[in-house]
């Protein structure tokens, strides 16, 4: 069977049945020839020809016969038609569309006049523009988001809106778009909202500065891990693709460069043949980001895959550009575009790989580097980074050099003799504030509707606020019992209320008065009358307390007397739950909320890896076990197999048999309690004869793995980012907090320091 591959002609003469058209017969040599301009297969301008005559007569039978002044709208209404019906008509009327609007043949439609939520938008498009200066697509950004807003409002049907706006309305929006948007996307949204009431104060319309008066949602850097391949998969992936093919050579070559250098999307599409030096083996990228040059060393490798491209795959084309699009109309690459190639050939080449962005393939490169011995600051140069903190993003998937900060299980220990009945009362009794019940019952005082919309909007931004809630329940029964349904905020409340918390520690009365406080300045925003308490008036914070530093010998003794904890009939796993909650507490620096809300399926068998969700300001992180430690939690999970098989992955790693808490983790409380027990039968107590806090491990954690490195004569410094990604924090700044200067490590610290000097000033009997 053959092909016709030679040029599509169309018969001379007026019985040409497609000169006979209307609107396209006239011109059907010149659509042909733009066709071919544009890069269509001769197949294509085939089909499209033949899809030209139902075409044509369905736009002549809605038209009462008559196709003079063929508007744009019309084109719309035969694709809207065809679209269902016969798909290959629809893709050519937007062929035809486009032809005859490049060469002026419809009719210039007068446009129609703008709405008035519409008019908005585009005056604030202007503003964007010309005074701020801002970028195209961000100006697209913001107008979309306005448009939602304005469509809130009912503008359209209420012209007086924006001026009639308060910040009651304002919260009502808000608290929709809550309802389809994470605090990412909503975080945009109260940003392109405060710049429109900006520009509509400034104009007259809006009386009272309203953008001053809008919270925004909390987000943190890190909150999410940044996703990878293995480098084998991607190396898989690259291996199948097919480079026989013009399409195999393109896309090889794309992801070839994306996976090899890092480069984001936007820098792929505009790279140019200007910016391959081949001589110089260089390449040159200039960065959507900073608008910085970056050179990158083209290597042999890259330079043969290129080169085949340029030679076999590239069309012939006047463009500069590097890679063009397959399909008409040629051009070059849309940012997008790179997903699309990177998802369909995933899809071709049968590799159980997740779906993910052209961005996993940058992230992907920097943990191969990492994991191959490159510096963070030379990944830093591959990638572009100007900070080295946007390149320790990438050590949170390092698993294997993070593996090196956990500490081993303190061995050695002997085991203490427990004790029985009425052991807290040998403990000094720990300074508390103590405890009032409040009630829950919802808000009731003359503030109830002020307080439910607080906790609503705010909640809505993405807030927990549980404390919050707390303090404003006992707020609102204090305003209950003394004012009844007083509405309006007087000096002497609050001062009245200051002196029911006398008992209390001076950093919980001063949270406290911090979250009445910000409950009044939201307050005020209605009431400007409402009256503010001065922040300086307010209890200093109680100094911290010293944390108690447990040393590997402590543990050793209170995991052993772990051991001999008694189980019960509720709990036969008593004793190994709890040593292993002690283990993961002091060997990897976990938090006590993260310890209890770690699950089975959070366990990572093969890799022995501890995955920690939504922690601490929302963040994530992996946390790599040491060899003794992954040992210990093998056993304990093959242990609770014993004891219920084929447990569900989804249930808490440390098991409680409490039949009413199967939805819940282990107790705190029974943590907090056998904790102390064991610190009281080894003697791990502090100089008032108290036992240390849990979150003492933390401390004790990083104070131990900071002393490791001194005495294995590491460089320390370099080490505090690896610290510092494995506690889960943005910065080694932070982590400075849980640095204790304590005996052994001052030791360790001045022997390296006198080990350093000495090379440098020797001594008179070297010489």
């Amino acid at each position: 069977m053959t092909t016709r591959t030679h040029s599509i002609e169309v018969r001379p003469g007026p019985r040409s049945r497609y000169r006979l058209l209307p609107v396209l017969g006239p011109v059907v040599d010149s659509l042909l020839a733009w066709f071919r301009r544009q890069g269509y297969s001769e197949s294509t301008i085939r089909n499209y020809l033949k899809a030209a005559t139902p075409l044509c007569h369905w736009l002549q039978k809605c038209r009462g016969g008559s196709l003079k002044g063929l508007r744009q709208r019309d084109l719309c209404a035969a694709y809207d038609h065809f679209r269902i019906r016969r798909v290959e008509v629809a893709a050519a009327t937007r062929a035809f569309g486009r032809f005859l609007t490049e060469h002026r043949l419809m009719h210039t439609e007068r446009p129609e006049p703008l709405s008035p939520s519409e008019r908005e938008v585009q005056l604030f498009n202007s503003h964007l523009r010309a005074v701020r200066g801002l970028a195209p697509m961000t100006i697209t950004g913001h107008q979309g988001r306005i448009r939602a807003f304005l469509r809130f409002l009912k503008l359209d049907e209420r012209p007086a809106a924006i001026r009639m706006l308060n910040l009651d309305r304002i919260d009502a929006f808000l608290r929709q778009a809550a309802t389809t948007n994470n605090r990412f996307s909503l975080q945009h949204i109260v940003a392109s909202l405060r710049a429109f009431l900006r520009y509509q104060h400034a104009q007259g319309k809006l009386r009272e500065p309203l953008h001053l008066q809008i919270d925004t949602p909390r987000t943190y850097r890190l909150e999410q891990l940044p996703r990878a391949l293995p480098w084998d998969q991607i190396s898989a992936l690259l291996r199948s693709i097919d480079p026989t093919t013009p399409g195999g050579l393109r896309d090889l070559a794309i992801l070839y460069v994306a996976a090899h250098y890092g480069l984001r999307s936007s820098e792929l599409v505009r790279l140019t043949l200007d910016d391959i030096d081949w001589r110089a083996g260089v390449m040159k990228i200039t960065q959507s980001k900073t608008k910085q040059i970056l050179l990158l060393p083209l290597t042999d490798e890259a330079g043969q895959i290129l080169s085949s491209y340029l030679k076999s795959g590239r069309p012939l084309s006047p463009r500069r550009e590097l890679f063009l699009r397959r399909r008409a109309p040629d051009g070059p690459l849309a940012p997008t575009a790179v997903h699309d190639i990177l998802e369909h050939r995933i899809a071709l080449s049968s590799l159980e790989l997740p779906s993910m962005g052209c961005h996993v393939l940058r992230h992907s490169l920097a943990v191969h580097l990492l994991r191959r011995g490159v510096s963070l600051p030379t990944i830093g140069a591959t990638l572009g980074h100007r900070d080295l903190e946007s390149t320790t993003v990438y050590l949170r998937l390092a698993t294997e050099d993070l593996r090196e900060v956990g500490l081993p299980v303190p061995q050695g220990g002997r085991a203490a003799i427990l004790h029985r009945e009425g052991w807290k009362r040998k403990l000094a009794p720990a300074q508390r504030s103590p405890k009032v019940p409040v009630s829950h019952k919802g808000f009731r005082s003359g503030l109830a509707s002020s307080l439910r919309c607080y906790l609503t909007t705010r909640r809505a931004l993405g807030r927990a606020y549980r404390v919050e809630e707390d303090t404003l329940h006992r707020w609102d029964d204090f305003l209950r019992r003394h004012y009844g349904k007083a509405r309006e905020v007087k000096p002497q409340m609050f001062l009245r209320w200051v002196s029911t918390m006398p008992t209390l520690q001076a950093t919980v009365r001063r949270n406290r008065l911090r979250i009445v406080r910000n409950f009044l300045l939201y307050h005020a925003r209605r009431h400007p009358r409402t009256p503010i308490p001065e922040l300086l008036t307010f209890p200093k914070p109680s100094p911290r307390q010293v944390p108690y530093l447990v040393s590997p010998a402590d543990m050793a003794r209170i995991l052993a007397t772990a051991n001999v904890l008694p189980s019960s009939h509720q709990n036969p796993l008593r004793a190994q739950t709890i040593r292993l909650a002690l283990i993961l507490l002091y060997c990897c620096g976990l938090r006590r909320g993260e310890l209890l809300r770690l699950r089975l399926c959070d366990f990572d068998p093969q890799q022995n890896v501890l995955r920690i969700e939504n922690t601490k300001f929302h963040k994530s992180r992996l946390i790599p076990l040491s060899p003794s430690v992954a040992e210990e939690v093998h056993r304990y999970v093959a242990l609770r197999r014993r004891q219920r098989p084929a447990p569900d992955p989804e249930t808490f790693l440390l098991w409680s048999n409490n039949p009413l808490a199967r939805a819940r983790t282990y107790s705190a409380t029974a943590l907090a309690d056998n904790w102390r027990l064991l610190c009281l039968a080894t003697g791990v107590l502090d100089e008032r004869g108290r036992a240390p806090r849990l979150h003492d491990l933390r401390h004790g954690f990083a104070v131990m793995a900071l002393h490791r490195w001194y005495r294995q004569g590491r460089e320390v410094q370099s080490k505090l980012v690896h610290l510092a990604t494995y506690l889960g924090h943005v910065s080694p700044v932070s982590t400075h907090y849980y640095l204790h200067l304590c005996p052994e490590l001052r030791e360790a610290a001045n022997r390296l320091f006198h080990e350093y000097a000495e090379s440098l000033f020797p001594s008179k009997g070297a010489r």
